[in-house]
């Protein structure tokens, strides 16, 4: 059964993400009237969301024209060009790890649960075994905070609509800037400059409002859905989706997946996590080409003959000693996904 959160950290939905992109890349903000339309928290936090965008020719026609702007704005040379956001501590992170260094790490008091992963579906859907892995990808958009090209990391997740992007909530609002990211799009299997799944451009974006209001490590977490590619597919059709696990033990088998942060290809570790002072989960990773970027999954009970697995956690910080950070997955992200998932 489908349950909406009720508590303070309650999910704030707002537009973001498909902008065109104007002469001379100037970027046009989202338009759209904004509405209230879910009940507020306990500490009176509501959830608030907006139209993609108003402009001419009806809603559904302005948003595909929008979507096929991004996807044109991001050329094989600006894809590669893209700075990651690195694996450090952002803006208002800092003081809040520092604030929950003694904080302990509770075992789940609730049942784990999971989501099933789904295999792709669509005609020419790749193999499993594919070099490159399939459903991570890479996250492109552009700051509001600078206006500059970046990048962070994503992975396909399964669920009603199979549109669905997980990855932190850095990679889709800018604590800095106070704003969502714009331009932005999922590119699955990204290789150099290369789109061989073709480019998925965001719809919504959704994160905590712990995430936005106070760079809450414990809920730096986000998803995205998306339009359908070039060719109309749906990502989830395209690719596969990894199921999506909560309230697992702390102390659990995973391989981390992203991209490096000093190259073009993907990388990755695997190992046992261990609970973290601040509150969430770590893994040793320290690959030899630089790292992870944020919002990587992390993948437990991976199938060997399909690939697919579980999610149950999305890089944070890649702390200098080599531990990979990330929030745990409880009660409240179940009832996050669940609130989007059909989205």
């Amino acid at each position: 059964m489908k349950t909406t959160p009720r508590g303070p950290l309650v999910v704030l939905v707002a537009v973001l993400l498909a902008v065109a992109a104007g002469a001379g890349g100037a970027r046009a903000a989202s338009g759209g009237a904004g509405r209230a339309d879910a009940p507020g928290g306990a500490g009176g936090a509501g959830a608030a969301s907006a139209a993609l965008t108003q402009a001419g020719g009806g809603r559904d026609a302005a948003r595909a024209e929008a979507a096929e702007a991004v996807r044109a704005y991001w050329t094989p040379e600006r894809m590669r060009h893209a700075a990651y956001q690195g694996g450090g501590l952002t803006r208002g992170a800092t003081e809040h790890a520092q604030r929950q260094l003694a904080a302990p790490a509770t075992e789940p008091t609730v049942e784990p649960g999971s989501v099933p992963p789904a295999a792709a579906s669509s005609p020419g859907a790749p193999a499993a075994d594919a070099e490159i892995p399939i459903r991570v990808g890479r996250i492109l958009y552009v700051d509001p905070f600078d206006g500059k090209d970046k990048a962070c990391d994503g992975n396909a997740l399964n669920s009603g609509s199979r549109r669905l992007v997980v990855t932190s909530g850095s990679c889709v609002y800018s604590r800095a800037a106070h704003a969502w990211m714009n331009n932005w799009v999922f590119i699955p299997g990204y290789f150099r400059g290369s789109a061989p799944y073709g480019k998925f451009v965001g719809d919504w974006g959704y994160t905590f409002n712990a995430w936005i209001n106070d760079g809450d490590m414990n809920y730096d977490f986000g998803l995205a859905t998306t339009h359908p590619n070039e060719s109309g597919q749906r990502l989830v059709d395209r690719v596969g989706g990894d199921g999506f696990a909560w309230n697992q033990p702390r102390e659990e088998f995973v391989s981390a997946n992203g991209y490096s942060v000093n190259g073009q290809i993907p990388s990755g570790c695997g190992g046992y996590t261990r609970p973290a002072s601040f509150g969430g989960i770590e893994l040793p990773c320290a690959p030899s080409d630089g790292g992870l970027s944020r919002g990587g999954r992390w993948l437990m009970d991976v199938d060997p003959d399909t690939t697919l697995g579980h999610v149950n956690g999305v890089t944070s910080i890649h702390q200098p000693s080599g531990w990979l950070q990330s929030p745990y997955v409880n009660t409240e992200f179940r009832d996050f996904y669940y609130r989007v998932a059909d989205s």
